[in-house]
């Protein structure tokens, strides 16, 4: 009897700490994909999403995302490819406006260059239109950390048959930091969802962005819904070289 006993033991002892393995990870799973999130603005990865653009409104200063006046303003796919080396970036895709039967061919690419952000784009739309420009630098990640560092934790989703880990964030944006160098105004940037795998890769995500002070009768909201198409572990530096005109970070 005590030889059995004891392998009734091994087995209960062997099940309770498979369990509590279990609940440990998927506890800390969450915060795992928060950590490994930060982790991919330190190396190569490039990612295709299904990109919606809409434009929503505000009665009386309250803010009504999904609510009439609501249209998509944009649509399509688009691949960025992002490297630490000069925070170099390349964004490729094709969008198609609503309002109009016609598509917007999008080729851009961002890197710093001493104190500068530099950037360079190609559009086809309505004939060529390319800019390559240079401006005080600014860290566009930023934004992203701030977005991590504030998110709480919503629940569980899936992106192709793999677990994703989603998130909430709300945040005021000032006038001198990133968001608001660009648009001169305070921003609210309202994450209601950003659903990360655990790798880190962001699969899913909603966010609105509106001024802090709207007008009393009425203003607008801008939302971006974006759908993970495809992602790898590697930067696009072909694009790059092309849109730059043969810049290649290093």
């Amino acid at each position: 009897m005590r030889p059995l006993l004891a392998i009734l033991i091994i087995i209960v002892t062997a099940a309770v700490l498979a369990t509590a393995y279990v609940v440990v990870t998927n506890q800390n799973a969450p915060t795992t994909a928060l950590l490994n999130a930060r982790k991919l603005l330190g190396r190569n990865v490039t990612a295709t999403y299904y990109v919606t653009i809409t434009q929503a409104g505000t009665v009386m200063g309250n803010v009504f995302p999904g609510a009439p006046p609501n249209f998509v303003l944009l649509s399509g796919e688009v691949t960025i490819s992002r490297t630490p080396l000069m925070d170099a970036v390349v964004i490729n895709g094709t969008l198609s406006p609503m309002l109009l039967k016609a598509v917007i061919k999008i080729n851009a690419a961002l890197w710093r260059f001493d104190d500068e952000l530099c950037y360079a784009s190609r559009a086809e739309f309505m004939g060529i239109q390319s800019i390559t420009h240079c401006i005080h630098y600014i860290n566009l990640t930023r934004g992203y950390v701030a977005v991590l560092n504030e998110s709480r934790y919503i629940g569980r989703g899936s992106w192709n048959g793999e677990t994703t880990y989603c998130f909430s964030s709300l945040l005021t944006v000032n006038p001198g930091s990133t968001f608001g160098d660009l648009f001169k105004a305070p921003l609210i940037i309202n994450v209601t969802k950003l659903c990360l795998l655990t790798n880190g890769v962001p699969a899913n995500a909603s966010v609105y962005i509106y001024p802090a002070r709207q007008y009393p009768f009425g203003g607008f909201v801008i939302g971006i819904n974006i759908t993970l198409v495809n992602y790898s572990f590697v930067f696009n530096q072909e694009g790059f070289a092309q849109v730059t005109g043969g810049l290649i970070p290093g």
